[in-house]
């Protein structure tokens, strides 16, 4: 599935925790200008607490204002990608857009298919 991105999304941080389950479905944060929206139904990812022991990557369906929706289309969820564990997160978690190994395998694969 074709993803958006958005090169000068700043980091933003929590402003409401986010528990550790496919239910929870909404990100609230302080401040996405310039974050990806999820127009013309482009998901993206981001990555929260990058580099802790609960580091959790979420490919997130839209964007309005500060808060995300995250992907869930009934067998798809997008807590818990790219390898991650679904984990609780606390207010004032860092949060960030990112690039995934999900996106690089996809694309070399495309590239590199015979």
């Amino acid at each position: 599935m074709r993803r958006e991105y958005k090169g000068a999304a700043q980091t933003a941080y929590l402003t409401s925790a986010l528990g550790a389950s496919t239910a929870d479905l909404t990100i609230s944060c302080n401040d996405l200008t310039n974050w990806p929206t999820g127009i013309a139904g482009r998901p993206f990812y981001v990555v929260i607490d990058r580099g802790k022991t609960n580091e959790e990557k979420i490919l997130c369906a839209s964007r309005s204002s500060n808060t995300i929706s995250v992907y869930n289309v009934g067998l798809t969820n997008g807590r818990a990608a790219d390898g991650t564990p679904i984990s609780a997160h606390s207010i004032n978690a860092v949060i960030e857009h990112v690039f995934t190994a999900t996106d690089a395998d996809e694309a070399n694969s495309h590239v590199n298919a015979s």
